[in-house]
């Protein structure tokens, strides 16, 4: 799940690097994409920028914060926006409340005021992005029921037409196909059937990501899948390797034909046909029933159920709401209780394929196996209720022991891993991302474990470190200001007296005089 991007507009040069630095190291979960020092300037770069939360001040030159925002909700009404003022003025805040911000922002702040007020932003974020997701999965599936009843020479509007031409342009397509028989051998009725081509598309899906494909999977109708790709070839292994996992995991053999170029919509069902009959043998034309359709409705709402439930569970652990991680995981417990056996067994295999890629995603980014995602036990299809939710609180059981271990190993000796590299490198860049990505863990998930273990967010930690030291060299040494400034990893010297006095309540100057050098 991709980072907020946040954009800073704020005349104050000290104060707007301040909250650069604190920012860019993703330490709160957000990117910064961008900095201005006026409305009129920030204007012009949001279409470029395409920024999900704006943090800007509102006294300022050429176009004050307020002007800024107004003109920014004409074209983005529902962007986040922060205000930040030094002015307690109760007419600031209702123009603010007008204007839809999120909250304002109190300056001088502190280091825990930003990380409040940009936690609540992140919840936002997150509420927003799962929003999306699902619009843009019903965007979707209306592309694909569209896609299947052309290809299928089933009614449908002719204004899809344009939509599907403009989809599939420079598009190249390849049919799978599921053996009859051993479908027929393997299922017994719809449900059943239903299980396998949702295990199936799981399987396919993964195989194609972890080739590096761009690829689309459509469920075309029972057995029968469309894959559309960006690319005019696919690699001989991947071509081998998806028969060979359908196999392996479903006992299902499985055919997969190119079917070449992807023609304009209305000739999509003579090539459909045609390629099917060559890995099938002759077939009647279809039945307009609206079955096919339906399967394939099924199949996608089972697609986006486990994306849905993959940003649940990745939002709440990058956020750190641990609790809200176990109540999500006993709410969708209790919700299988009250499913059928037959929607229990897809509802269960989602939630485990969900939590796989939980566990591939965040807890080991660098595991390359191609099914991580596929657990390697599937509800089977004789299985009762209680077997089926029995082995779903099992999957759950294990991906909290998982989830346990990940935190336990992680912290056992990565704090002191993580001090020595501050230690270490302090007078450097020093960002969040480059810490975690030393001690082999998710950027995200290392700032909660280290504040957990310090007591202190990561950038609070290394900002004392390098006081410290400052202090050190003011006591002990004749250095001016500015050399002590850049020594500790500072490019200005103004800002680095500002960041010492709210550690010292006093100036480097007055510290320097208090502490005369032995």
């Amino acid at each position: 799940m991709r980072s907020g991007r946040v954009f800073i507009v704020e005349d104050q040069l000290n104060f707007r690097k301040g909250l650069i630095k604190m920012l860019q190291g993703r330490e709160l979960g957000w990117q910064v994409v961008g900095e201005a020092g006026n409305g009129q300037d920030a204007l012009a770069m949001l279409a470029e920028l395409q920024p999900d939360l704006v943090l800007t001040d509102i006294r300022m030159p050429v176009m004050d914060g307020l002007e800024f925002v107004a003109e920014l909700r004409k074209s983005y009404p529902d962007m986040l926006v922060i205000i930040l003022t030094g002015y307690k003025n109760f007419e600031y805040a209702q123009a603010a409340v007008r204007l839809g911000a999120l909250d304002i922002l109190i300056k001088p702040c502190t280091e825990e005021d930003v990380r409040q007020i940009m936690n609540k932003a992140s919840e936002r974020f997150y509420e927003k992005y799962a929003l999306q997701q699902k619009q843009h999965m019903q965007l979707q599936l209306q592309l694909d029921q569209g896609l299947r009843a052309v290809l299928l020479d089933l009614p449908y509007e002719m204004s899809i037409l344009q939509g599907l031409n403009e989809a599939l342009a420079g598009k190249h397509l390849w049919l799978l196909h599921m053996n009859n028989e051993d479908m027929a051998h393997r299922s017994n009725g719809k449900r059943d059937m239903s299980l396998l081509q949702f295990a199936f598309s799981n399987i396919v899906e993964e195989l194609v990501k972890g080739a590096g494909l761009e690829a689309q999977l459509l469920l075309v109708e029972h057995g029968t899948f469309l894959l559309v790709t960006d690319r005019p070839l696919i690699d001989d292994s991947l071509q081998e390797a998806i028969p060979a996992a359908s196999l392996a995991y479903l006992k299902i053999r499985t055919v997969m034909m190119a079917m070449g170029p992807a023609p304009s919509a209305n000739e999509l069902s003579e090539l459909y046909l045609l390629t099917k009959e060559a890995v099938s043998g002759p077939i009647d034309l279809p039945v307009v029933s609206g079955q096919e359709t339906g399967s394939g409705m099924v199949l996608s709402l089972n697609q986006a159920r486990v994306r849905e439930m993959e940003v649940q569970l990745m939002s709440a652990i990058l956020v750190g709401q641990e609790d809200s991680l176990h109540d999500l995981l006993q709410r969708v417990l209790a919700e299988l209780k009250a499913a059928t056996t037959e929607e229990m067994r897809i509802s269960a295999l989602s939630l485990s394929i969900a939590m796989n890629s939980t566990i591939q995603k965040q807890f080991d980014p660098e595991d390359s196996g191609a099914l991580a995602r596929i657990p390697n036990e599937m509800p089977q299809l004789h299985w009762t209720s209680e077997e089926v939710l029995d082995w779903a609180e099992k999957q759950v059981k294990n991906f909290v022991l998982q989830f346990n271990q990940w935190q336990a190993s992680k912290s056992d000796n990565v704090i002191e891993r993580a001090v020595k590299y501050i230690e270490e490198h302090y007078n450097e860049e020093c960002r969040l991302t480059d810490v975690a990505s030393h001690i082999h863990l998710n950027p995200s998930y290392f700032s909660v474990v280290f504040k957990k273990a310090t007591g202190e967010s990561f950038t609070r930690f290394v900002t004392r470190v390098r006081m410290d030291k400052a202090a050190l060299l003011l006591r002990n040494t004749d250095m001016k200001i500015f050399e002590i400034a850049c020594a500790i990893g500072f490019d200005e010297p103004n800002y680095f007296t500002n960041v010492f006095k709210q550690q010292f309540q006093m100036s480097p100057k007055e510290y320097r005089s208090a502490n005369p050098t032995p």
